[in-house]
């Protein structure tokens, strides 16, 4: 079951505080990338509900961006907040990942939350990715709202990974079959 941005990064913020990893504004959407790839190309699930969009600097969440905007270039400190309108307040929403989610989610979080935002941003322009086909379309073809679609995430992370690609499609062969 995918999660709500917002929640899964306050827990990714936790979570990196604890394992004492410094993750910046930039930061907390690549490993949100990183996790939404690695689960698209695994299990053809969604990691988080929201659609990422094609920004200069890679994939973004603005829902998320507009929340954690204020931290700039530092250290997120703060925890995005969502509008409960039942009660009419600001909320911090929290997910609690199912137990091998949350293991998932820990090791995208060493594999990538230790590299800089930059580093992890010049990744994922990778020529041919799916930031690339919405950032660099060719001639001239605009997508609405710059939206990244997910079979163009799942089809990038099956190719950075070989072996997962060759048993995706050993398992389409076996399920047309």
């Amino acid at each position: 079951m995918p999660y709500e941005a917002k929640a899964l990064a306050n827990w990714l913020l936790d979570e990196a505080d604890r394992q004492q990893i410094p993750l910046t504004h930039m930061g907390v959407h690549k490993v949100i990338y990183y996790g939404h790839g690695w689960r698209l190309a695994q299990f053809n699930q969604p990691l988080i509900k929201e659609i990422f969009e094609a920004w200069e600097y890679g994939p973004v969440l603005a829902g998320l961006y507009k929340v954690l905007k204020a931290a700039g270039k530092d250290v997120v400190r703060i925890r995005a907040k969502s509008f409960d309108p039942v009660h009419q307040r600001e909320v911090v929403p929290y997910v609690a990942p199912s137990e091998d989610d949350a293991s998932f989610l820990r090791d995208v979080l060493r594999a990538y939350g230790r590299l800089n935002a930059l580093t992890l941003s010049d990744m994922t322009h990778r020529p041919g990715g799916a930031w690339d086909q919405v950032w660099n379309a060719p001639k001239g073809e605009i997508t609405l709202g710059m939206r990244i679609k997910n079979d163009n995430i799942r089809r990038e992370f099956l190719n950075l990974d070989p072996l997962m690609s060759k048993r995706n499609r050993s398992d389409s062969t076996a399920h047309a079959s």
